[in-house]
């Protein structure tokens, strides 16, 4: 979305705001969008919920853990979620369905999606530019979990807060990325409280 038009939809007042993996590890300003968020939630004209998929929270859990080692503590990443009013949900039948769709309006045929999943991951290799043909059709290639954030935000038409351009994000209308969001939230609360 352009800035414009995210700042007309967060003007309507009541919009849920689902963060991708990639959102959420910028800590300290995903930390000051949600408090953002919430300062505005204190007027009347504001109910904005922040989601994340239980997709995003295992990424981010797992970072964590890899990062803190014995210092990990879940009693501290519940504290944030509650601090920020975070709702972590789950991903459920209609999320998969809308999932599904949303990856056959793509990839209406298996040879299609075989032909992407092959060739993401040769780029992500970095051997998009080998001499060599590479071998294999794709069916074994796996497919990223940002399929399934995507369906998630998707099938609820939450706005979805992402960093990442790929295809999996291709054919949702509904996103922006944490500038954009950043500065229209910066102009509601200069509009709502100066």
């Amino acid at each position: 979305m352009k800035i414009d038009e995210l700042y007309q939809l967060l003007c309507k007042g009541q919009v849920t705001l689902a963060f991708d993996t990639n959102a959420v590890f910028g800590d300290r300003q995903f930390g000051k969008i949600c408090d953002n968020v919430n300062r505005l939630n204190e007027k009347d004209q504001y109910e904005f919920n922040l989601v994340v998929s239980s997709l995003v929270h295992t990424e981010k859990l797992f970072d964590l853990k890899q990062s803190l080692k014995d210092k990990y503590d879940q009693k501290i990443v519940t504290q944030f979620l509650s601090s920020k009013g975070i709702r972590v949900e789950s991903f459920e039948e209609e999320h998969a369905e809308a999932t599904a769709n949303l990856i056959a309006q793509q990839f209406p045929t298996t040879e299609e999606w075989y032909k992407f999943k092959r060739q993401d991951c040769i780029n992500c290799l970095g051997l998009q530019n080998a001499k060599t043909e590479m071998p294999g059709k794709g069916k074994k290639c796996g497919a990223t979990v940002d399929w399934l954030i995507a369906g998630h935000a998707y099938a609820k038409d939450y706005l979805l807060i992402t960093q990442d351009r790929g295809k999996e994000f291709k054919d949702i209308k509904k996103k922006t990325d944490l500038n954009s969001l950043k500065i229209v939230l910066e102009r509601l609360i200069q509009e709502t409280f100066f």
